[in-house]
């Protein structure tokens, strides 16, 4: 018996339908609390134009659940128009755009477990980068 194409494509976008809902729709359906990035330097001034990238760990592996990138005030929000994330496990990790790279003995892609009602902000030190490396 042959599937219809339109049942295999409707079936290969099920997993991102579900991700998408999860992400944008879950103000008043699950707990929720608030994560943001704080990225600064070494003389504690804000970095901005730092991208963010928000990973829920699940049983399956990391799944990519949210982008931000750091303002003028150096601080990226995760899912500031949802009220927040879900509670869960997450791996946040980012990437500088400019001249900035994470400090000597600074670790990325950092491990934050968001309980409801948690107002977390996990913060990240930089340094410019040396010309040439």
């Amino acid at each position: 018996m042959r599937i219809p194409r339109w049942r295999v494509a409707a079936f290969a976008a099920l997993p991102f339908l579900l991700a998408t809902s999860a992400c944008n729709s879950v103000a008043g359906t699950f707990p929720l609390g608030k994560l943001s990035v704080r990225v600064i330097d070494a003389s504690n001034a804000p970095v901005r134009g730092v991208a963010a990238d928000l990973y829920k760990l699940t049983p399956s592996g990391k799944l990519y659940w949210r982008a931000s990138s750091t303002g003028t005030d150096g601080i990226a929000v995760f899912g500031a128009s949802d009220g927040g994330v879900v509670e869960g496990d997450y791996v946040i990790h980012v990437s500088f755009l400019d001249l900035h790279e994470l400090a000597t003995g600074e670790t990325n892609d950092r491990a934050v477990t968001v309980k409801e009602g948690d107002d977390t902000v996990i913060t990240f030190h930089a340094v410019t980068k040396t010309p040439g490396i």
